[in-house]
């Protein structure tokens, strides 16, 4: 019994070090990033560097704030992440629920497709999707950017929300058009609201994925009126030198949205997993 006892002790003590270990390495850069934000120029180049602000400072926050381009580009950013979120959504939903409950000719053929967009890496397509802009006048604007990141977010969101919504039972729709409804408003008033979870879920992908893009908007950008955040950022990166100070600030700035949009969702999500239940 004791040496059962001691066995079971040794594998908890394991697990509990192994786990503290990975909670020290997920969350060591995000504590690295803040205290280098606050630190002065010559706490961020001293060496051995600190793991500490010895003269903590919001000195370059405020250099961020308002002697940069950094608000411009927040505010760019929120509109073509939101636009290109909410397109992704309208066209994951549709799309899903009509590869899921539909079969048509072409529906295999055009499932592969999907996949094979996914698999599709952002530098292949550049290219050809400047060529087209610049021949229609689009380079250096909110559309082109948001056309893009459809590019990259829309195949896995049909996919995601197509294996959701084959887990739904079919006895809903039935239901539904039982007491009157059409497909399209079995659709609205039915199936989004006990899939929520799903399309919580690829909302949180679709955001994270446009809000991180840098290929795009590198490419397809050429003034600060549309240059979205990650390009900001690598503007406090010069030929010689680095303002870590200012780079980490704009970097906990932009972090921030992120995080809020995560706890926010978090609650969501597990409010569309009891209400999206379904009750025998």
């Amino acid at each position: 019994m004791r040496n059962k006892k001691g066995s079971f002790i040794a594998k908890a003590t394991g697990s509990y070090l192994t786990l503290l270990v990975l909670i020290v390495f997920s969350v060591f850069p995000a504590l690295w990033m803040f205290v280098t934000s606050i630190k002065t120029p010559e706490e961020n180049f001293s060496i051995p560097p600190t793991l500490l602000a010895e003269h903590p400072t919001f000195a370059n926050y405020s250099k961020v704030l308002t002697e940069s381009g950094i608000p411009r580009a927040f505010i760019n950013s929120i509109i073509v992440t939101c636009s290109a979120t909410a397109v992704t959504l309208v066209i994951a939903i549709l799309a899903g629920y009509g590869f899921a409950r539909y079969r048509f000719r072409g529906s295999n053929i055009m499932s592969s497709g999907l996949l094979y967009g996914q698999m599709m890496p952002g530098v292949v397509i550049i290219i050809p999707l400047y060529m087209v802009f610049s021949k229609i006048n689009l380079i250096d604007t909110y559309l082109a950017m948001i056309i893009a990141d459809l590019a990259i977010t829309v195949p896995m969101a049909v996919i995601m929300l197509r294996s959701f919504f084959e887990t739904l039972p079919r006895e809903l729709e039935e239901a539904a058009k039982l007491d009157g409804l059409s497909s399209l408003g079995t659709l609205i008033r039915i199936i989004i609201p006990v899939s929520m979870p799903g399309i919580i879920a690829v909302s949180m992908y679709a955001f994270l994925n446009i809000w991180e893009e840098f290929l795009f908007a590198l490419n397809l950008t050429n003034s600060d009126h549309v240059r979205t955040l990650p390009i900001a950022i690598n503007y406090f990166s010069g030929e010689f030198v680095i303002d870590w100070g200012a780079m980490m600030s704009a970097s906990m700035i932009v972090s921030m949205p992120v995080l809020i949009i995560f706890l926010l969702c978090n609650k969501f999500f597990v409010k569309g997993l009891s209400d999206g239940s379904v009750k025998g």
